[in-house]
């Protein structure tokens, strides 16, 4: 049990059914931590095996259900431990945005907790005045901004070491562009199900060569200090977010423009982001759930060119 395994004959392979688990010479409470551990395991292995299953993300929860459109993204509420999450990456359910897009936008709003926002607004205090405040507000707040940037990493770790995993040991079915992973055995392969048959999953059932099929590839950039931010350099004018205000001041957006993926709407313009981004992190920790990620929109047509 401490491999991970479920746990299987030591001749055959073969997982060991109900009867045969009552045959090992062990205590009541054992037997059951190893009963209830063999669901576990095999319920982990058929939902991560096939497409369309939905499973909890809550590691103490056990619930699983089978969706009607295995390519539909929706927000999905467990009806055991009430966590919400989005049905095709199993992580927090973002609005206006793909799963292939919320890495990227994590690592952006990352940097700009960690370094971008101090920079850009020492630029905008050097040219208006106004921002001195503003400035030094950040750097009175930088220790709460510390502990928030590295909920932030953690997260955009856990992202990153995901699509690392695939992209190590995942190719694509070159017909249907499944993302496939071989456990073990030769190179011939059958998309969702094993070569020489048997263990039926969802799949078009296309014969490939393993070492021939495209690898994948991450979706995530696997080197965030190579990520250069476009951000308006303080000397061009002013962007307006026209129709378009801020859910704290109730001003038109006028700069940067903050749009919460997590929430249904929520947009904070660039004077009162990081007070207002601060309190939204104090809510959500209060409410034990996850901290938000923003995603930074710099002209109005980024925005457009997304949806």
């Amino acid at each position: 049990m401490n491999n991970g395994e479920i746990l299987t004959c030591a001749l055959c392979t073969n997982p060991l059914r109900e009867g045969e688990l009552n045959q090992l010479r062990i205590s009541n409470d054992e037997l059951r931590k190893i009963r209830d551990y063999q669901i576990k395991k095999t319920f982990d292995g058929y939902s991560s095996r096939t497409r369309g299953i939905i499973k909890c993300p809550n590691q103490n929860c056990l619930w699983i259900a089978e969706a009607a459109d295995p390519n539909e993204r929706f927000r999905v509420t467990c009806p055991i431990c009430n966590k919400e999450f989005c049905s095709l990456c199993n992580q927090q359910y973002h609005y206006r945005t793909t799963c292939q897009q919320l890495p990227q936008i994590t690592q952006r709003w990352f940097f700009w907790c960690q370094t971008e926002r101090g920079r850009y607004l020492t630029m905008r205090a050097q040219q208006d005045a106004a921002y001195a405040t503003q400035l030094s507000d950040y750097n009175r707040q930088n220790n709460e901004n510390e502990n928030r940037n590295r909920d932030l990493r953690r997260r955009y770790d856990e992202l990153m070491n995901d699509e690392k995993y695939k992209a190590d040991n995942c190719r694509l079915c070159p017909q249907c562009k499944r993302v496939v992973q071989r456990l073990g055995g030769c190179d011939s392969m059958v998309c969702g199900q094993d070569a020489h048959g048997g263990n039926l999953q969802s799949g078009c059932g296309a014969k490939f060569n393993w070492a021939q099929a495209q690898q994948y590839n991450a979706a995530a950039t696997p080197q965030p200090k190579q990520v250069i931010l476009d951000l308006p350099k303080p000397e061009n004018p002013v962007v307006h977010h026209n129709g378009v205000k801020c859910d704290h001041c109730q001003n038109d957006v006028v700069g940067i423009r903050f749009d919460c993926v997590h929430c249904p709407s929520l947009t904070y313009c660039e004077k009162c982001e990081q007070q207002a981004t601060l309190d939204h992190s104090r809510e959500n920790q209060f409410l034990q759930q996850q901290q938000h990620v923003f995603k930074l929109i710099m002209v109005p047509q980024e925005e457009a060119n997304q949806l």
